[in-house]
């Protein structure tokens, strides 16, 4: 290359990088303000000896070819053998489906296994690819060689380098590719910097925004290799799975509802904003306790300093503690179906028991079955933010005084955490909150149900055991964990990271949990002793809860408001399903428009809210299992077909359970 091309090569260089700032500057402003007078470190775009643009780093070219034809090759080799996440649902046995939404979605199974062979053979030779996220930018050749191969709906670009993508920004136009996502409906995403746990955010942002459909299958094009990308890889495997956890349905939102109208009935008051509350306990540590394996090492401690710590149990922690003489100032429970109540009556049958149910305090979600929460001696409610029933609550709650917590499930130990910490305390111990497990034989203390000779549900129990997987240990270099089990670890995580002021020590010996200390039982000592401590812990609930706001009128014109809306917000959302699809990507587009519409009850005012939680998740379930299945079919006509039997059922499945809302909304709950 003469010097006049270079000088031309340079300039379009330019040109590029001014063009890119401009469309960054009107699309990404956060990214346009950093590299807007960027100068890079020890990494740029220059001319190689091939007279090929190329990436200098560390005194050396980056690409040993033309950087172009690897881009290409790679490209070609990225479709024919794709990196991929697929979203799976886990069926039940037919003899142990209640709900109408899991007979659903097994029919689907069972449609799609009849008419298939029940593999997807390459989800890359699909003719448009929904999401694709790119690991590592380079030159971003590799980006314009897969548009022009392939249509492509939502893209996230994970570039770790600030100068490798300031080099890109020299070397492809962006503009062409944020077009053709956003003429799709989709969106081109970028992020610059940050962690493997930054990607993953990103990917659910994007999947919140544009549609959870589009988790049926996210394809991963690794530019280039490196520890970062490798731990993204395995951190996407990891727990990928949290991406489609607690969306709930439809059924379930009934319930919910069903038992926050009746615990409001029955007059439960419901937890205050912390700042509305001076809890004089507040310099004493609290001891939440659940019932993971090492609770048994831990049960002589309790027992010893019960008298002078505040002992907070976590659901089938309690029977545990009771069998031990110990007894909680604070028991917690969050599950929804009425079905809890079999463990809850365990406890009363349990002979040699000196403490009963009603000489405990009791805090639930408001979704807990009411005749659970009668069982004890004082019942209050905690606010389920993401729930029909909490945000009921929250719609009531015109003087903003009750409070909503983030992150209060999927286990009961996330409530009691998020409860601990809207209670006003600052110290905290967990007790056998393993989320994990050293031997799958000693999955859950020795000491609870799970042990027992005639225990019915061993074989849930022990297949839920069998997805067991390889996290970081809290004491030991790993444990097991399930699912279940990370996704509630990760929640405990997200609020923490929101409470910093909140010392959190993990005496467990399972999974570790981030922004807690690590510290044996057999560590901990000088206890301050606590005068009264009963009449504080009562005090303390009845200062911190109210029923102010909840008249029986003001529930029962909100309820009316609320079926209306749910009423014309589905005919909406089912007006649009209601066609005859042609292709997969006909129904990704229309599934679009529903999120869209979905994300619009979120964004309303507090009545439309409460709709868009009743029926939010049986929308993102079904048309991200739907669409997962649609990948199975290789014949496209068979595919249109099952397609459109899909829909239609799922059309008619929200109109029935529609009807079942209007109809039972006040009445006791069918599970």
């Amino acid at each position: 290359m003469d010097a006049n091309q270079q000088e031309l090569t340079k300039m379009m260089l330019q040109a590029t990088l001014l063009a890119n700032l401009a469309i960054l500057k009107e699309q990404m402003p956060a990214i346009y303000d950093v590299f807007k007078d960027y100068t890079p470190s020890d990494t740029g775009v220059a001319i190689d000896e091939a007279s090929n643009i190329n990436l200098y780093n560390k005194d050396k070219f980056v690409y040993q070819e033309n950087p172009k034809d690897f881009a290409h090759k790679q490209v070609a080799e990225f479709l024919t053998e794709p990196l991929y996440f697929k979203f799976i649902i886990q069926h039940q046995d037919d003899d142990s489906i209640v709900f109408e939404h899991a007979a659903l979605l097994k029919s689907i199974y069972n449609v799609r296994t009849a008419e298939t062979d029940n593999k997807i053979n390459n989800p890359a030779e699909e003719k448009r690819l929904d999401f694709v996220c790119v690991l590592g930018g380079g030159l971003g050749y590799q980006i314009e060689e897969l548009f022009n191969k392939k249509d492509v709906l939502n893209v996230l670009l994970f570039e770790p380098s600030k100068d490798t993508f300031y080099a890109l920004l020299h070397c492809i136009e962006l503009k062409p590719l944020f077009d053709k996502c956003t003429a799709n409906g989709g969106q081109f995403s970028i992020r610059v910097g940050g962690s493997e746990d930054g990607v993953i955010n990103e990917i659910s942002k994007i999947l919140f925004e544009n549609g959870h459909f589009n988790i049926s299958q996210v394809l991963f094009l690794k530019h280039y290799d490196s520890p970062l990308m490798e731990r993204a890889v395995e951190r996407i495997r990891g727990i990928g799975h949290r991406w489609a956890a607690g969306w709930g349905f439809f059924e379930d939102e009934i319930i919910g509802v069903s038992h926050t109208l009746a615990n409001l009935k029955a007059k439960f008051p419901v937890l205050k904003k912390p700042e509305l509350v001076k809890n004089t306990l507040r310099d004493h540590p609290v001891y939440i306790v659940a019932n993971g394996p090492s609770l048994d090492s831990a049960i002589e401690f309790l027992k010893t300093n019960q008298n002078n710590i505040i002992i907070i149990s976590c659901g089938t922690a309690l029977r545990a503690l009771l069998s031990n003489n110990i007894k909680p100032d604070i028991h917690i429970e969050m599950e929804r179906t009425a079905g809890l109540l079999e463990w809850i009556e365990s406890i009363n049958r349990t002979s040699g028991l000196t403490t009963k149910l009603d000489e405990i305090n009791i805090i639930a979600l408001n979704t807990v079955y009411d005749n659970i929460l009668k069982r004890f001696r004082s019942a209050y409610l905690l606010s389920k933010v993401n729930d029909a029933g909490g945000r009921l609550i929250r719609a009531l709650d015109t003087k903003k005084q009750f409070t909503y917590p983030d992150y209060s499930n999927p286990t009961v130990s996330n409530t009691a955490l998020a409860t601990a910490i809207e209670l006003g305390f600052e110290d905290v111990y967990l007790v056998g909150i393993d989320l994990g497990f050293e031997s799958k034989e000693h999955h859950h203390s020795k000491h609870s149900i799970y042990f027992d000779n005639d225990f019915k549900h061993k074989k849930v129990v022990e297949k839920g055991i069998e997805d067991a997987f390889v996290v970081k240990g809290n004491f030991t270099e790993e444990v097991f964990t399930t699912p279940i089990f990370d996704s509630s670890k990760g929640n405990l995580e997200l609020l923490l990271q929101k409470n910093l002021n909140v010392k959190v020590f993990n005496t467990a010996n399972g999974a570790f949990i981030r922004y807690t200390e690590p510290k044996h039982i057999k560590d901990i000592n000088d206890i301050k002793a606590i005068a009264n401590k009963q009449d504080k812990i009562a005090s303390l609930l009845n200062k911190a809860t109210s029923l102010e706001q909840l008249s029986p009128y003001n529930i029962e014109s909100k309820m009316d408001a609320i079926k209306s809306k749910t009423k014309y917000a589905l005919e909406q959302l089912l007006a649009y399903t209601s066609v005859s699809f042609n292709s997969r990507e006909e129904l990704a587009d229309i599934f679009n428009i529903q999120n869209k519409s979905l994300l619009t009850l979120k964004n309303g005012n507090a009545d439309d809210i409460v709709v868009y939680w009743l029926i939010q998740g049986s929308f993102r379930y079904f048309q991200a299992y739907i669409m997962t299945s649609s990948y199975y079919y290789s014949d496209l006509e068979k595919r249109a077909g099952f397609i459109n039997a899909c829909v239609d059922a799922f059309n008619e499945h929200m109109k029935g359970i529609y009807l079942e809302f209007i109809e039972n909304y006040n009445k006791p709950s069918k599970i």
